[in-house]
């Protein structure tokens, strides 16, 4: 054979190798085309569950019913974006969801290789091809797990995916068609270089092929360097282009898939700032419903205070003219009984009726009492309008201690003995306080909200330990109030309950937290003391607390000048 004829052959194998490596990069580009189309219909799907599912998870819905319906309209919504078939199953492949809403409720009829009910079995997101007589040459489906917060699969999400696989076999198709017109290319410029020298074309067409190697190893950047002005320099310059060709085909699919998860991403940021939202609004709600009901409370209690007052102050006024007068009666008897010893029979009898002498001893007894009573009546009063400032709004100097006695008073009921509960001692360690600037309103909120804690957990180690040792010891509530470094005054709330758990801690001033039973604890009483001392008096409030030793929360505050103006 000869040389040339050896040329002509050697150049038309590696002519054919470069149509072969063409086709195998042009399958390979088929491939992944198909893959990343199937990863952006995966994705699509999954998010879809995921936020649907979420967002069923996060609303609370009345019946299965108005869930169902909720979930309708996410399908609906997306449908009407992508224009995409989409409907959701549970366990059972009954569907849930779908775009054709008369299919609702009924079972899956077109999964004939059970694929979504492998998919709902193992979890692992599956592809196949529906044909039937509405799509005689079939649509592309992906069926993606329908999962919970918790990971647990609960049905499946089944997405079209037709239009993104028909464009990615376009673009591969372009590819293909690119390779096998190069590979064409090749062939006829190796047949040609066959009359050339082997030795000036063997080292070009090396380097074409390892680049076609690497480009069917999907190093989709390798370019080759060939400068001739011959058929190898063009074929090298076809190389590039096609190579070019591909990456900017992969690019597209690239961008396209960047877009969506874009997209994705927008919507989460946006559900997140709703969600965000909504806490700040529920917070904000729960806050002026407490306000309002503090307010409400204080109006009440000025109220009956004042109505009190009135009669209190009238009989205690007159008791003094009554005292004066019984004492008067009284000597008016003596000096009687001193000048008649011996009255007559009638008087007699009547004396020894009512039983004179014990009247005469008790009769001061009974007026004195009286006036202890109405005495106490008015402190009581006193305290109950101390209190009732919990609707005042003014800044103002005041009594610490008296806010305190004023809530210890309305909580009075709560502190004495019950059936199966021991009186709650209150031990008052007052230093030399001066009068403290301040809301103090809102400052006797703070106090009822801790000390209404305490003989909660009080109550609560009391119901606990109630058939052990433990149950014999005192329950105490110790405050004790002090002055730091002339500027602070600082008060001291403790009780020798259960403490708070480990778990709890890091909580403990959340808006809606609460370690009560549901209807006894809304979770705002710490979360608004601590607004209140740290925002509106610039303070700090901190707890200790010891499993099954107690709790203690210290307040601080500045004695004058430290509010924050803002919220003057």
């Amino acid at each position: 054979m000869k040389i040339s004829q050896k040329l002509i052959l050697g150049f038309l194998g590696i002519a054919t190798l470069t149509g072969v490596l063409g086709a195998i990069a042009a399958n390979q580009q088929s491939k992944t085309a198909k893959y990343l189309a199937q990863q952006e219909a995966q994705e699509v799907a999954g998010l879809l569950g995921y936020f649907a599912n979420h967002e069923l998870e996060d609303h609370e819905f009345k019946s299965r019913d108005e869930m169902l319906a909720q979930l309708q309209r996410h399908v609906e919504a997306l449908h009407n974006q992508r224009q995409r078939d989409l409907e959701i199953v549970d366990r059972n492949k009954i569907i849930l969801a779908d775009v054709v809403t008369e299919d609702v409720g009924t079972r899956l009829e077109h999964d004939l290789n059970n694929e979504v009910g492998k998919t709902i079995q193992d979890g692992i997101p599956r592809t196949y091809v529906e044909i039937s007589s509405e799509y005689p040459n079939g649509i592309q489906l992906i069926a993606v797990p329908f999962k919970t917060s918790k990971n647990e699969t609960i049905g499946a999400v089944i997405l079209e995916y037709t239009p993104l696989y028909k464009a990615a076999m376009a673009t591969a198709q372009e590819s293909i068609i690119a390779t096998l017109s190069m590979s064409l290319v090749s062939a006829v410029l190796a047949l040609a270089a066959g009359y050339l020298t082997s030795k000036s074309i063997s080292e070009p067409i090396k380097k074409l092929q390892q680049a076609v190697l690497n480009l069917a190893e999907g190093k989709l950047d390798t370019r080759v360097n060939i400068r001739s002005q011959d058929e190898i320099g063009e074929l090298a310059t076809s190389f590039n282009k096609m190579a070019d060709d591909l990456q900017q085909s992969r690019a597209k699919l690239i961008n396209a898939n960047e877009q969506l998860r874009d997209e994705i991403t927008e919507r989460q940021q946006a559900e997140a700032e709703v969600q965000q939202a909504l806490k700040d609004l529920q917070k904000t709600q729960a806050q002026l419903i407490q306000s309002e009901k503090m307010s409400s409370l204080g109006q009440l209690v000025a109220g009956v205070a004042h109505e009190i007052n009135n009669p209190v102050n009238f009989i205690h006024g007159n008791l003094l003219h009554v005292q004066e007068y019984a004492e008067c009666l009284m000597n008016f008897v003596q000096l009687y009984q001193k000048h008649h010893p011996n009255p007559a029979p009638e008087i007699q009898a009547e004396a020894e009726k009512i039983d004179l002498v014990f009247l005469q001893e008790d009769l001061p007894k009974i007026v004195d009492s009286m006036a202890m009573g109405t005495e106490r009546i008015r402190q009581i009063v006193l305290s109950l309008r101390n209190f009732s400032r919990i609707d005042e709004a003014e800044y103002k100097a005041v009594n610490i201690h008296e806010g305190i006695d004023s809530t210890l008073l309305i909580l009075q009921h709560r502190l004495k003995a019950k059936a199966e509960m021991p009186t709650i001692e209150v031990i008052r360690d007052y230093g030399n306080l001066p009068l403290v600037e301040c809301y103090p309103g809102q400052l006797n909120q703070v106090f009822m909200n801790l000390l209404a804690n305490g003989i909660d957990a009080l109550e609560e180690a009391n119901t606990k330990h109630k058939h052990s040792q433990l149950k014999d010891n005192p329950r105490r509530i110790i405050i004790r109030t002090s002055v730091i470094d002339s500027e602070w005054v600082q008060i001291a709330i403790a009780d020798n309950g259960p403490g708070i758990p480990e778990t709890a801690r890091q909580h403990l001033f959340n808006p809606f937290f609460t370690t009560k039973p549901i209807g006894k604890g809304t979770g705002m009483g710490l979360s608004i003391s601590y607004q209140i001392i740290t925002e509106k008096h610039c303070g700090k409030i901190q707890y200790f607390s010891t499993p099954t030793e107690g709790t203690e929360f210290i307040i601080q505050i500045p004695i004058q000048g430290k509010v924050n103006k803002i919220n003057r």
